[in-house]
């Protein structure tokens, strides 16, 4: 039995931004709030079906801009566009495991990355998950 690759991919976005949400909650109530706001919040369509929908309003259905909730801009639906359209089309780190070979090229990208990593182990950083 194998799952729909549609399918797995909703499941796992939505798991993971469920579990996001408890991640970042400073409180229990906190994550809850949240958590109640993404599935039991307000529902809105465009402006232009509020005169042939308008008889659902007693059901707590809004009408408004779309994207009044992104800052009003365009642009950010292009890039959330962008995004899925790289993660859709581009080859994962998995598939480039599977292909990589040991040869000079790649010995040389790993000593420069591991002296850029050692030299800056004196920088002063703060911890980022201290409050744990």
């Amino acid at each position: 039995f194998t799952m729909n690759s549609i399918l797995a991919w909703f499941i796992t976005f939505n798991f993971i931004n469920i579990a996001w949400v408890f991640f970042r909650a400073k409180e229990w109530d906190d994550a809850i709030k949240v958590l109640k706001g993404m599935f039991f919040g307000e529902f809105m369509l465009p402006d232009k079906y509020a005169a042939k929908l308008g008889f659902l309003n007693e059901f707590g259905l809004h009408y408004g801009s779309v994207l009044g909730d992104i800052d009003g801009k365009a642009k950010t639906i292009v890039y959330i566009i962008l995004a899925f359209i790289i993660i859709a089309k581009f080859k994962n780190s998995s598939y480039y495991l599977g292909n990589f070979e040991l040869n000079k090229k790649h010995l040389v990208l790993t000593l420069v990355f591991l002296f850029t990593a050692v030299s800056m182990m004196s920088n002063v950083s703060e911890f980022l998950y201290f409050n744990f």
